[in-house]
């Protein structure tokens, strides 16, 4: 692999209990060469002032993105708009959000600010609902993470999925590397390379979730050697994208002013740990059914190890 130009990181996620503490990733940028990064929340683990703390004394060096919450639309309104008015670049949300709460785009644009959407946003109704989104908002921003969400490169070829990622004002985060089949998102990716250009593609390491499938950020790093880019497509695609989506425009952060707590408001899922698999030396599986066979074998294997690692792992600050 070539030398790395500067990395920024458009999509990580950091907020406990589930992800990491804002001083867990500045260890883990340190040691990637992750110079700015946009920091996301989440609707199960909506620790909003991990982000807001991060953002507010370091604009330059991060950017957040918030999530909506509210038992009700009036809630969910006030909510997405005071993460804006308190410096949040955007909102992320999901595909599902996009095609049944489409009125949250509109509070995105009212603010200026960028809609990051995840899921499949390659189909033809989330697609359609943001071309009109666009068409509507002619200075409007819609970022798609974890490559739109893969799909066939046949998508692009017309339909509104082609006319979406041809808009110019529509971005995709390369994230998620290794969670797809390796042939199919390599095929994808080139398809929307062919369509986007370099321009409108950008790395994200999706932090700490790649680790839950026993990834590395290096790894995530070097997947692209294998579209072939040249250095100056390397650099748009690692720093220079992000640095003009996120980071020129001057960031006003202020007081994180929330008329509820969020955490009463959280979507509680369970965390996807290893789901490509742990591979482990084959005397501790050994071990670990045998333990979890004399404790009475109650339940199932993957709960006894919750229970062995809650009770070896030291808290959480």
């Amino acid at each position: 692999m070539s030398t790395l130009p500067v990395v920024i990181d458009a999509y990580a996620h950091v907020g406990l209990p589930r992800f990491q503490s804002v001083a867990d990733y500045r260890a883990v940028m340190a040691a990637n060469g992750i110079a700015q990064a946009v920091l996301c929340s989440f609707d199960s683990c909506p620790d909003l002032h991990a982000v807001h703390q991060a953002i507010a004394p370091a604009p330059g060096r991060y950017r957040g993105l918030g999530v909506p919450l509210g038992q009700d639309r009036a809630e969910v309104e006030d909510g997405v708009r005071a993460q804006l008015a308190a410096g949040f670049s955007g909102i992320r949300l999901s595909d599902g959000d996009i095609v049944e709460r489409g009125w949250l785009l509109d509070i995105i644009a009212e603010a200026g600010a960028i809609a990051m959407v995840c899921g499949r946003v390659a189909s033809e109704a989330c697609s359609q609902t943001l071309l009109t989104y666009l068409a509507r908002n002619p200075a409007a921003t819609v970022v798609a993470g974890h490559f739109a969400g893969g799909g066939n490169p046949e998508l692009l070829r017309d339909g509104a999925v082609a006319a979406l990622f041809e808009h110019p004002s529509f971005h995709i985060v390369f994230s998620r590397h290794g969670a797809f089949a390796p042939l199919a998102i390599c095929a994808w990716a080139e398809a929307v390379v062919r369509r986007t250009g370099w321009s409108r593609v950008m790395w994200g390491s999706e932090a700490p979730v790649l680790f839950w499938r026993n990834e590395t950020v290096a790894t995530a790093l070097v997947w692209v050697d294998q579209l072939g880019p040249t250095a100056d497509e390397r650099a748009a695609y690692f720093s220079g994208n992000a640095r003009k989506l996120y980071f020129e425009a001057p960031a006003r952060p202020a007081p994180l002013a929330l008329s509820f707590n969020p955490w009463e408001r959280a979507r509680i899922i369970p965390s996807g740990l290893w789901a490509n698999g742990l591979p482990v030396d084959q005397s501790l599986a050994g071990r670990l059914v045998h333990g979890w066979l004399a404790s009475g074998g109650q339940g199932t294997l993957g709960e006894y190890l919750q229970h062995v690692l809650a009770r070896t792992l030291p808290e959480l600050p």
